[in-house]
């Protein structure tokens, strides 16, 4: 106490000492320690965010990157333009998707792991491949399979008889937007399930006996015991998916390139179509940050109701 009121009056009589005190002190420490990460925000994200966000109100070109100021001209133009708004709907339709069937999928599968068998352990090591393994090879595989020609999922179908012909997964619209989402579910759902898995093993089982004593049914205890408790761990594997899958660009990319016909973009794809491939930097960005607004309300949302919980 005596050492706190000699601080006190040092920094009364002579605020300059007191500030020299303080640096030279744990502050200087705390500083130093978030110093390394603030300068990777400011160097990876913050500067190609500014450059992103002057690229988008100016007529910025690969050829001619030092641009001019143009306000909000290539906004009005993206919103006028036809293949953006289906970019906008197709990235809405596929991360919405995507989440509802690995949220399915992983559930079932985390229950499914629960149980004792033999061969758990291995089980659960390799339900990770798909997540790990670089999305580029994962994208070949696929794209084997999807082929009209020699695709192993036209064979099963045609031999189950349930299509009378090989499909073009790739070259029909609507099947090729289906098949970006099987893929991106394909590779997300082990993770939702990992998520899961991690939170169901951390439910004390007194509870889900004592609930089971009371008469308790499955869909009851998962819904009035398990949920509550595993909801903070659900909702921040949730999110991380949300933003995953809207801002995801290869797997659409690697199989589609957002053909045919321009009818499987999202926002990184279109993105880069116009920004790198066509050369217009400006117009690019502007489909880039149009991403932005979306992603901030959905996490400022999911963030504000996991402090909730």
């Amino acid at each position: 106490m005596a050492e706190l009121a000699q601080r006190r009056s040092v920094g009364l009589s002579n605020p300059g000492a007191w500030i020299g005190h303080v640096l030279d002190g744990e502050r200087l420490f705390g500083y130093v320690l978030v110093a390394p990460a603030i300068i990777y925000i400011v160097l990876l994200v913050g500067y190609p965010f500014a450059i992103a966000l002057w690229f988008t109100v100016s007529n910025a070109t690969t050829a001619h990157p030092i641009a001019e100021f143009t306000g909000l001209t290539n906004l009005l133009a993206v919103m006028d333009d036809d293949i953006f708004r289906r970019a906008l709907a197709n990235t809405f339709i596929f991360t919405l998707t995507s989440q509802a069937l690995q949220m399915i999928l992983g559930t079932a599968l985390a229950f499914l792991l629960l149980k004792q068998f033999r061969g758990r352990r291995i089980v659960r090591g390799l339900l990770m491949i798909p997540f790990t393994i670089p999305i580029a090879i994962g994208a070949m595989a696929w794209t084997w399979m999807l082929n009209p020609t020699y695709s192993v999922i036209n064979w099963m179908l045609m031999h189950a008889h349930i299509i009378d012909y090989p499909w073009q997964w790739l070259g029909e619209p609507g099947l090729a937007m289906w098949s970006v989402i099987i893929m991106n579910v394909w590779r997300g759902f082990p993770f939702s399930a990992v998520i899961l898995l991690a939170g169901l093993t951390a439910v004390p089982q007194e509870v889900i006996e004592a609930a089971k004593i009371d008469g308790a049914g499955p869909l009851r205890r998962f819904h009035y015991v398990i949920v509550p408790i595993v909801r903070p761990i659900l909702l921040v594997g949730l999110l991380y998916s949300v933003v995953f899958s809207f801002t995801d660009f290869s797997a659409v990319w690697l199989l589609t390139q957002g053909g045919p016909y321009n009818t499987t973009h999202v926002f990184g794809t279109y993105a880069y179509n116009i920004g790198i491939n066509a050369g217009d930097l400006g117009m690019g960005a502007a489909i880039t940050l149009f991403i932005f607004p979306f992603l901030a309300l959905i996490v400022i949302f999911m963030l504000r109701f996991l402090r909730r919980e």
